[in-house]
């Protein structure tokens, strides 16, 4: 029988800070004290962020027109088993295809099954804070979108800043992922490199941003036994 190990959690997550890396041209984030402890008797905080800082969930409505937001996602969604594929060994800066999906350094390819969350561990976290990672990352190819459209998953994540390239300019992959309903997590952190070809249960809930198309979220991984 199946086991959540739920005492083992890994935080996904990068953390939300000043000077953090950002997509190019989004929005910095800023964190500034509004009032302190010493002068005002409270701490409190002014955040300023997009609506895609850090490790984030896209919803449909972030290419799809009339898709719906993030608050109209099924709360139940973002909780749920997810596969790990490792396919690490795909350049830098290169599309994952689905060839590289059936021959994950692992030695194999682990199961996707319907309704699984996908994730997929491509090594570009491991170049977070890397100015050139910022436009030089592993994304997926649009055939490998078409596949796991097809393998019927809820969702996909990755550990690059986009599932899409830097350099293109009519985003396909979002819009086959978004198109059919999937939600999309990008910019996972590096833990999840110790999960390779294994199932967890993962949990990703979004903050609760009404009427937009997406939102950061804290991604937390839950090992499963065999």
């Amino acid at each position: 029988m199946t086991e959540y190990l739920f005492e083992k959690m890994v935080d996904l997550s990068h953390g939300l800070e000043n000077g953090m890396p950002v997509y190019p041209g989004d929005t910095r984030t800023s964190l500034e004290p509004m009032a302190t402890l010493s002068k005002d008797g409270v701490n409190l905080t002014k955040v300023i962020l997009s609506s895609h800082a850090g490790t984030h969930i896209d919803a449909p409505s972030h290419f799809i027109r009339d898709g719906i937001t993030i608050d109209q996602i099924p709360v139940r969604r973002f909780a749920g088993e997810a596969t790990v594929i490792d396919v690490s060994g795909t350049a830098i800066g290169s599309a994952v295809t689905i060839q590289d999906v059936g021959m994950a350094k692992t030695g194999s390819q682990p199961e996707i099954r319907e309704d699984d969350i996908a994730l997929l561990f491509t090594g570009s976290s491991e170049l977070w804070g890397n100015p050139i990672a910022e436009r030089k990352y592993t994304y997926l190819s649009e055939a490998l979108a078409e596949y796991l459209v097809a393998r019927r998953v809820r969702a996909v994540g990755i550990d690059s800043f986009s599932v899409d390239s830097f350099d293109c300019t009519t985003f396909p992959v979002h819009k086959e992922l978004l198109g059919h309903g999937l939600y999309i997590i990008e910019s996972i952190a590096n833990p999840l490199r110790q999960f390779l070809g294994k199932r967890i249960f993962l949990m990703c809930a979004p903050l609760k941003l009404t009427s937009i198309d997406g939102a950061p979220c804290r991604c937390l991984a839950i090992p499963m036994t065999d």
